[in-house]
């Protein structure tokens, strides 16, 4: 792995960076790619603090980026506040490469440039990608020394580039050495040649990882087949929240507008939003929806065509159909039971319910939060007789998790992953997010099975 470095520190406050323009835009153009990226879409947090660390090293401030600075300019902390009481930078950090290597790992996109997030570094890494397989690749690393760990080697970044894209290194007044991604004019002819070349490699390249993607998934459980073939449209059966404990003043009867829509129809902000997420996914497919309520729905309107399940402990049916499935949502002191204690729901394996509970406490404050769990299914069920798919929190952040791994492709490639879902139509999952700052982090996969 060859890195262009040893640039002077004179040349970091020159104007435009260290980089030329040409590679400053094309790092800018991978990292607007990257910010629009489901994994990142989500995390406000994690994308300021991306942004900022690569519009500082592409301006040539590298050697600022330490915890504080970055503290006081994405986090808006004070300027003496205490870095061993608040590790908002650190525990971020963390966050951030493991969002960078999902997406490297979910994107089927051959890119020109990478951006890495070294372990122990806030100084990112921008790799140029090489499109011929010499199992190489060029860093281009900022000039600060960050990530000294990669010895530059004896042969010249020139020659290095110049073997594997159509980059060219100039120089500086003071000789110091700039990658760019355009071409001298004398170079021209040779340009237009060897980018035809790399045209029609990564074309190739792509043909054939799209070949080798469909018969790594040929045979696996499809999430969108039965609902693409439904001739009605498909239910969507979203948990409400009745706020009649909550709020007394209520009509004799209970059913006039207010009671029903205000007080017994609520949803919350975060399952509106995995709604209007499954709807686009719908909409892309041409694939016609309908959303109702869970207590707004009975049996027999979950009988009459394919159903989506978006949330657990307040959608009854998602309750109902997970109790025949290897992993079923339990839920103790359930809301409306007028129980003392706030609900405790769990995912319980019931081939191993000894050792194999995954918990979410909603008596404990929300800020204290570290994880929670979800359970995403596609089956053909037995008690309604029609397809079903579930995205299924213990609490909204599992939710969230759970809609994420649908609708990022994650769950295609844990599926293909997996060699005992070959030749299956039905898989259950049960996801876990980690929650940083009372928000929700990647879905992994804890138990996958297929039948």
């Amino acid at each position: 792995m060859m890195r262009a470095a040893g640039m002077a520190e004179r040349n970091e406050a020159a104007e435009g960076g260290p980089f030329s323009a040409e590679f400053q835009a094309a790092v800018r153009s991978e990292l607007e790619t990257m910010l629009r990226a489901p994994i990142f879409v989500q995390s406000s947090r994690c994308k300021r603090f991306l942004s900022f660390i690569v519009e500082q090293t592409l301006s040539g401030n590298a050697g600022h980026l330490k915890e504080r600075t970055i503290g006081i300019g994405v986090f808006e902390r004070a300027n003496d506040y205490d870095t061993g009481d608040d590790s908002i930078v650190r525990v971020t950090a963390n966050e951030v490469r493991k969002r960078i290597s999902q997406f490297h790992q979910e994107s089927a996109a051959t890119r020109l440039i990478q951006i890495d997030l070294p372990r122990g570094s806030y100084v990112p890494e921008f790799r140029i990608q090489p499109p011929r397989r010499t199992g190489k690749q060029v860093d281009v690393a900022p000039p600060d020394g960050a990530g000294a760990q990669h010895a530059p080697p004896e042969r010249s970044i020139a020659e290095s580039l110049s073997s594997a894209l159509p980059i060219h290194i100039d120089a500086d007044e003071h000789g110091n050495q700039r990658a760019g991604l355009g071409t001298p004019a004398r170079h021209k002819v040779r340009h237009r040649v060897l980018v035809s070349a790399v045209v029609i490699i990564l074309a190739a390249g792509v043909a054939v990882f799209a070949a080798w993607r469909a018969g790594r998934t040929q045979g696996v459980p499809d999430l969108w087949d039965a609902l693409m073939h439904s001739n009605v449209p498909v239910l969507i059966c979203i948990d409400t929240h009745d706020l009649q404990p909550l709020v007394p003043q209520q009509s004799a009867n209970g059913e006039s507008f207010v009671d029903l829509v205000l007080r017994r129809q609520i949803i919350s902000l975060d399952d509106a939003a995995i709604v209007s997420t499954m709807a686009g996914e719908l909409g892309k497919r041409h694939i016609p929806f309908r959303v109702v309520g869970a207590e707004q729905s009975s049996l027999s309107d979950l009988r009459r065509q394919p159903v989506i399940l978006i949330g657990a402990i307040e959608n009854k049916w998602t309750l109902l159909l997970t109790r025949p499935l290897r992993y079923r949502i339990e839920v103790a002191n359930p809301p409306g039971s007028r129980a003392q204690n706030e609900p405790i729901g769990s995912i319980v394996d019931s081939q191993h319910p000894e050792n194999s509970s995954w918990v979410t406490d909603f008596s404990v404050p929300y800020a204290a939060w570290k994880n929670d769990y979800a359970i995403v299914a596609r089956m053909d069920d037995s008690t309604t007789g029609v397809p079903a798919l579930i995205e299924a929190g213990l609490g909204n952040d599992g939710t969230i998790a759970a809609s994420e791994f649908i609708t990022s492709g994650a769950t295609a490639t844990a599926l293909a992953n997996e060699p005992s879902c070959k030749g299956k139509r039905n898989f259950e999952a049960v996801i876990e997010t980690q929650i940083i700052d009372t928000k929700s982090g990647p879905p992994h996969v804890l138990r996958l099975t297929c039948w």
